[in-house]
């Protein structure tokens, strides 16, 4: 297929739909723990128990203003009408969703690695087939979980995650076909990813109007015909390849026009660099025997330090989220209805993803227009990823700074800053792999990022049992998530430095 005038756009709008409806569908897991708990899974776990739960509830004595009373009622006692309104909280049944959370995003995040490596040995259209097989698998597994059989909670959501993920990584090569606005496409494409989490709250919402989850599921995964036809119809066999043409006026780089570039620091831990200041003939076979090596890229100080920045910033999302729902029960004193309410705002907001990252999928490509005639190739490729990253690492520390505060009016703020946090998080992840490193290694480098950054997750379930174990506990958690986020600052200071150093030399040597 050509992808000229308007097949480009057709193409890059299709994309934006599958991602939105099957790439991300594991970050909305509030709505779907809401779902489990209305099922009963894993209430078996509260049955029988002595722990006692403390919440407030306002009583009317005589006719005069209400109280807040101070009640305990043992996790065992019997639902009463007062009950309508208030779940008793139960950190067992809780603890088996944060942990079914935390293995399904290390699984989710461990398979793009695989998928990277599969993706760069065989081509597109083989790893989006198995995609497609195991999404439908891990939708089915999610369609029967119940009371009677709520160990599928585990491999459904893991499985369903693995299943959605290709999408996102395959359809990020479409870029390549945009000359100009490259990173503005990516930031559609993870604003798309962002939003997809919405989904499981229409089936939220689809189960709160009498629809049973399990059709859902069914219709779910009957979608994935729209992936089917892309992959057999809209993309090629092997993949997109970057355009081997230079248009530095335009702001756009390629591997020609730094292999013939002779000023630039021949640094040999920077990947966007050759070890050589010999002119070569412009064509792509020369272009791709001269691009650092696979291992090299992966070596590089610039490679290690933003994978750094990702493992931090997503951990600092995933215990967000993954937390979120036993948050909302500890700040609304176990008000059901106010936990439905808030877990449904949270999620229309994370919709809004949609519209921030394509924001910093615009800021990205702003900063490169305005560095495009530094003389330098490491300032024209690193200091506009500066700006982006910098804001990323910004809004985590905001966000972990508002979650001390345990205000129901807060939680709106907390809502916003944690969808931007997400959008400038992973467009600006993307959009760095993308515009660094050559093209052919995207998957491998992008699979190795996330494998690690999932790794590096599991430190969630550690954070979410810690702040489960005294009463200071969440507090004491969330300031150590303030220092830990601060740690992400030294990506983009380190990479400013080094383009500073790299400025004082051409001066020098000029």
């Amino acid at each position: 297929m050509k992808y000229d005038g308007w097949r480009k756009y057709l193409v890059a709008g299709w994309a934006i739909l599958e991602t939105f409806l099957f790439a991300g569908l594991i970050y909305g897991w509030a709505p779907l723990v809401w779902i489990f708990k209305q099922e009963g899974v894993y209430a078996n776990l509260c049955s029988g128990s002595t722990n006692v739960t403390l919440f407030y509830s306002n009583l009317s004595i005589d006719g005069q203003s209400s109280y807040n009373v101070m009640t305990m009622r043992s996790s065992s006692a019997p639902t009463t009408d007062g009950d309508l309104e208030h779940d008793l909280t139960c950190q067992p049944q809780d603890d088996k969703f944060a942990l079914a959370f935390t293995i399904g995003s290390a699984i989710f995040c461990a398979s793009s690695a695989a998928y990277g490596f599969i993706i760069y040995k065989t081509g597109t259209r083989f790893a989006r087939t198995i995609s497609m097989t195991i999404f439908v698998g891990g939708t089915t597994m999610l369609a029967f979980v119940d009371k009677e059989k709520p160990w599928l909670v585990f491999p459904g959501l893991a499985i369903m995650g693995v299943g959605g993920l290709p999408v996102l990584i395959t359809n990020a090569q479409i870029s390549n076909l945009f000359v100009k606005g490259s990173s503005t496409f990516i930031g559609l494409l993870c604003g798309a990813y962002d939003a997809s989490s919405s989904v499981l709250l229409i089936i939220k919402l689809a189960y709160e109007e009498g629809m049973q989850s399990q059709y859902s599921f069914g219709i779910l995964a009957g979608l994935q015909v729209i992936v089917a036809v892309s992959t057999f119809v809209f993309l090629p066999k092997d993949r997109i390849h970057k355009l081997e043409t230079s248009n530095q006026a335009g702001g756009e780089e390629t591997v020609e026009s730094f292999i013939t570039e002779k000023t630039d620091i021949q640094d040999p831990d920077s990947p966007v660099y050759l070890k050589t200041t010999e002119p070569l003939k412009e064509n792509s076979e020369t272009s791709r025997r001269r691009h650092p090596s696979l291992k090299n890229c992966i070596i590089s100080d610039t490679y290690i330090l933003h994978v750094l920045w990702v493992c931090i910033l997503q951990l600092r999302f995933y215990y967000f989220l993954g937390s979120m729902n036993s948050y909302l029960h500890r700040i609304t004193d176990n008000n059901k209805l106010l936990v439905s309410q808030f877990t449904n705002t949270m999620m229309y907001t994370m919709v809004c993803g949609a519209i921030s990252s394509s924001f910093a999928g615009v800021v990205y490509d702003w900063q490169r227009k305005i560095f495009r005639e530094r003389h330098s190739h490491l300032q024209r490729q690193i200091l506009p990823s500066i700006l982006p990253i910098s804001v990323g690492s910004g809004l985590g520390m905001l966000l972990s700074v508002m979650v001390l505060v345990p205000s129901l009016d807060i939680l709106y703020g907390d809502f916003i800053v944690m969808t931007l946090l997400r959008s400038f998080l992973y467009s600006s992840a993307t959009t760095f792999l993308a515009t660094v490193f050559p093209s052919e290694y995207f998957e491998v480098l992008y699979g190795i990022m996330i494998i690690t950054a999932g790794v590096f997750g599991c430190l969630q379930f550690a954070l979410f049992t810690w702040s489960q174990s005294y009463q200071a506990a969440p507090v004491h958690s969330d300031v150590f998530c303030i220092c830990l986020t601060a740690v992400s600052f030294i990506h983009p200071i380190y990479h400013w430095f080094k383009c500073r150093r790299d400025t004082d030399y051409n001066l020098d040597k000029n």
